[in-house]
């Protein structure tokens, strides 16, 4: 008799799909995340079949992960449906994995079957990690990232990496499931089962280890000290009219101008955004030269993202670079690790449709170690570790460079490409995962936004808006950026240990695979 209904698996995943989109920012419903897979998840408990299953999930991971990047069509549409198609093939692993496992768990004794359901969110992290590496990498908007303004639950990234806070929200949804699903089935039960819940109570368990984390960390936070001020400038400048030469030197002005501003404040340093000026500030003697006597002017550092040209060998570099009054530009500076495709180069094998994906192109070569800048402010030596772009989504980059020596984080970026709509706050988020993991403040320059500062807990300490409440204009502002003393010579144990969570779910994904296979042997309850 068929068991499943192709109508219930398509409301299933529709309802799946808008409980993932919303608790992803800059939505705001980040408690949607601990419940966005338990619809899917129910609907595989009826064993449907793997056709309708395979459509349904692929369709329900297209849905949201077209929605998540919706603000990445302004660059690409075509790109943006290929990524989002990409992503849910992604997903529908996961998911069919979990078609083919989760019944057969289902009636099997508590104890593997937790133990089943924990592999089968640990498959999940497991897939998270292989974002990271795969097609180039696009770790973008792991689950975890619903929680970026919940700080309570955030702490256990210090030790597991943002991987465990992916894992705990879907290890969740597996435990109301499977409490649903007991509800709806099991009509005999014992007086002492009627009421107690197990599979719930260990997912509850589980959240109240963060909670505990979390009350132990707020000792720890007591003392902090003042580094240094910061002002952040905000060019605003439209990426069609960034490289146009009819509009550099008005383009120039518009920062140069913005910068006095934000000078007024009385920093200690100033910040620039990914590829601030409209010339490489090395390679073009005339550009660096402009602002070596501009930071002479003003007797402060910039610290700044910009471009590199070795005129010899025309060899192109995107990273971030200091100069510091009297003594002009450093000479080390920061090369980017991990470039854009399609958009910093062109694999090989997609350049003969490069104008049909993206618009925009280029040849960079990519730096290969951690590149710390030395900052001195304030009679203080501070070694800065620079991530350029979208380097802060990559969790490997972040603790490379803190396992270097950074203690503290600069991402300069340029989200002005992608309108005024998710896709800066949907970036920041990152950042706050990366802060939390290696307990070291992030600070943050966009183009147009979001610029601001991340303590190392987690806690968005001070964002820059207008009076409208934006982070999408022209113009800049100043916060004040402190430590924690306890955390300004020590690394986290995800710093020092890596992504061995990672393994451990790996490990408990294929114990899954075990327990599912020989589960008619395992007994019920």
């Amino acid at each position: 008799m068929k068991r499943y209904s192709t109508f219930w698996g398509i409301v299933a995943g529709a309802l799946t799909a808008l409980f993932w989109v919303l608790s992803i920012p800059p939505f705001e419903f980040a408690e949607a995340a601990y419940i966005a897979m338990v619809p899917l998840l129910l609907w595989f408990y009826t064993r449907p079949k793997l056709l309708p299953a395979a459509v349904i999930v692929f369709l329900t991971g297209w849905g949201a992960w077209f929605t998540i990047l919706i603000w990445l069509r302004h660059v690409t549409l075509f790109g943006t449906l290929g990524l989002a198609a990409i992503l849910a093939v992604i997903f529908s692993g996961w998911a069919l994995l979990v078609r083919w496992a989760l019944p057969r768990l289902a009636g099997c004794v508590f104890g593997p079957r937790i133990l089943g359901l924990a592999g089968l969110a640990g498959a999940w992290v497991v897939l998270e990690w292989v974002r990271t590496w795969l097609l180039w990498g696009f770790p973008w908007a792991p689950l975890a990232l619903s929680q970026w303004e919940r700080p309570v639950v955030l702490q256990i990234a210090a030790w597991t990496g943002s991987y465990g806070v992916s894992f705990l929200l879907v290890f969740f949804s597996f435990c109301v499931a499977q409490t649903f699903w007991n509800r709806a089935t099991v009509r005999e039960r014992k007086i002492w089962i009627s009421w107690f819940s197990p599979d719930l109570y260990i997912g509850m368990g589980a959240l109240a280890l963060c909670i505990i984390v979390f009350f132990n960390t707020l000792v720890v936070r007591e003392n902090s000290e003042q580094l240094f001020t910061a002002a952040a400038v905000q060019p605003y400048i439209a990426p069609e009219l960034k490289w146009d030469e009819a509009k550099e030197l008005q383009n120039l002005k518009v920062l140069e101008r913005q910068t006095l501003f934000v000078s007024s404040l009385n920093p200690d340093v100033i910040l620039w955004p990914e590829a601030a000026t409209p010339w490489p500030v090395l390679g073009y003697e005339q550009m660096q030269l402009r602002v070596e006597g501009f930071a002479d002017e003003l007797g402060k550092p910039i610290l700044m993202g910009n471009l590199a040209w070795f005129r010899e060998r025309d060899e192109w570099y995107n990273g971030a670079f200091l100069v510091e009054p009297q003594s002009g530009l450093a000479e080390d500076f920061y090369v980017k690790r991990e470039l854009v495709p399609f958009g910093e180069f062109m694999p090989v094998l997609f350049r003969f449709i490069a104008d049909k994906i993206v618009p925009v192109g280029g040849q960079f070569l990519p730096g290969q170690d951690a590149g710390l800048i030395d900052l001195r402010v304030n009679q203080r030596n501070l070694k800065v570790g620079p991530l350029v772009c979208y380097e802060d989504v990559f969790p490997a980059l972040a603790r490379e460079s803190v396992e270097a020596g950074a203690q503290v984080l600069f991402v300069a970026t340029n989200n002005a490409w992608y309108g005024e709509e998710g896709g800066a706050p949907q970036h920041a988020a990152h950042s706050v995962l990366r802060a939390v993991e290696n307990r070291r403040p992030v600070m943050r320059c966009g183009n147009a936004g979001w610029s601001g500062w991340i303590d190392a807990y987690g806690a968005i300490r001070d964002v820059i808006v207008d009076e409208h409440n934006s982070v999408y204009f022209r113009g800049g502002g100043a916060y004040t950026v402190s430590h924690f003393t306890d955390w300004m010579e020590r690394k986290s144990f995800y710093t020092k240990h890596g992504d061995w969570f990672v393994a451990l779910c790996a490990a408990l994904a294929a114990l899954a695979i075990v327990l599912a296979w020989v589960s008619r042997s395992l007994g019920s309850d």
